[in-house]
């Protein structure tokens, strides 16, 4: 069964982009928002690619780790939170570099700036940026965070839940990360200036594969091979499922299982034309993931807003094979796969 929405998106805060594609449950076309994409004028993207903004919270001397609970709303995880004194959900988004508010609820925030928006199908317009004084998530509280602020009503609409925002790696990269979306938990354990949980009692993550995290971006992105052929995708928690550029080579595409095809229309006017299918040959390390839903669709603007070539997105499809522990300190990413029952 097709998910709900399909969303994808570059935010890279003040400097890249995010764009969200959404896609309505059996319906034959996308809708695309996007949030925003600052003028890059003077400054190349390899610089600005590498520039981060993280925020560190407030926290319980006492306590070595929290534990936050992810809610569902399709195939969407949702984290409760209070936003300067306003209590609802931001969407847990690691396509987002920073931190993305909704304007119904956000909108009388004096405004401090804008950068311009591009979405996946071209530019749409400008977003407003603003200070919140204070976010709490769980046993974590943020203050003085910048963010920006775009409609998400559509989010609110499709699945009738209170969406306060978007929140991505920026506010939890200064703590082991580990996701957890079978049993639909979100842990955080505190660690010191080498990547070490500060409580040594507290046993190493166990994983069936690790990576190396490249370069000093909060967005993530991970190596995976399809027909033999080492591959980048982005890994976005927000994606309700996987895609694959189009103009991948013909070897990849032939590993494809094509279901159906359909419309993608942007904010602005443009449209394109996006498929759905399964990845059939997908592998990552040495374990291989075969019947993964997917997407099909030209990824260049997502690439050039990321600011490195990107062949595909991993999103709900590849959340639901494992536990995922997420260390940016020693720059590791670890997968321990579930393991399947025989039928």
């Amino acid at each position: 069964m097709l998910s709900d929405r399909i969303k994808y998106r570059l935010f890279f805060l003040a400097l890249l982009s995010v764009a969200t594609v959404f896609m309505a449950s059996f319906s034959p076309s996308f809708t695309t928002v996007s949030y925003s994409k600052s003028v890059l004028t003077s400054v190349p993207n390899s610089i600005i690619f590498f520039q981060s903004n993280t925020y560190m919270p407030e926290f319980n001397l006492h306590a070595d780790s929290v534990v936050i609970p992810l809610k569902r709303a399709g195939r969407l995880f949702l984290i409760e939170a209070n936003v300067d004194n306003e209590t609802g959900n931001l969407v847990f988004d690691t396509g987002a570099n920073g931190l993305v508010l909704n304007s119904t609820y956000f909108r009388n925030h004096v405004k401090s700036g804008e950068t311009t928006s591009s979405g996946i199908t071209g530019s749409v317009g400008t977003v407003e940026q603003i200070t919140i004084s204070k976010i709490v998530i769980a046993d974590l509280t943020y203050t003085k965070l910048r963010a920006d602020v775009a409609n998400l009503g559509h989010i609110e609409n499709r699945r009738g839940v209170k969406i306060l925002g978007l929140i991505g790696f920026s506010m939890l990269r200064n703590f082991e990360i580990v996701i957890d979306a079978k049993n639909s938990v979100l842990k955080l354990f505190r660690i010191d200036k080498t990547g070490k949980k500060l409580k040594s009692s507290l046993p190493e993550f166990n994983a069936d594969h690790i990576q190396k995290i490249e370069g000093n971006t909060n967005i993530l992105f991970l190596k995976g091979k399809i027909s033999g052929k080492i591959l980048n995708f982005c890994f976005d928690t927000g994606a309700e499922t996987n895609a694959i550029c189009s103009d991948c080579n013909r070897s990849i595409m032939n590993t494809l299982t094509i279901t159906r095809r359909s419309g993608l229309s942007g904010a602005g006017k443009a449209s394109s034309e996006v498929l759905f299918g399964r990845m059939n040959d997908f592998a990552i390390g040495n374990k291989q993931i075969p019947d993964m839903e997917t997407i099909i669709t030209n990824l260049d603007a997502l690439s050039e807003a990321y600011g490195t070539h990107i062949d595909g997105m991993l999103g709900y499809s590849f959340l639901e094979q494992g536990i995922i522990c997420i260390n940016f300190t020693r720059k590791q990413f670890g997968i321990r796969f579930t393991k399947r029952e025989e039928k």
